[in-house]
């Protein structure tokens, strides 16, 4: 939903290793070259996570860098 009310452009990315081929992938790009999302692997932030649900204050970041 992000990507649609932000009017993300479609990204090419393959930034994550664990999203290839999930139905969300290039929603997870769009994201990451937005700067919304950084991954869920600090420092190296190689993967993404997409099976894991998404906290509050995770949401609350998404919301305020997609928002400025």
């Amino acid at each position: 939903f992000l990507t649609r009310a932000l009017s993300l452009q479609a990204a090419k990315g393959g930034q994550f290793t664990d999203t290839a081929g999930t139905v969300h992938q290039r929603s997870i790009d769009s994201l990451a070259a937005a700067g919304i999302t950084q991954g869920c692997n600090p420092p190296d932030n190689t993967r993404f996570c997409p099976d894991k649900p998404v906290t509050r204050a995770q949401m609350a970041t998404f919301l305020h860098r997609g928002l400025g």
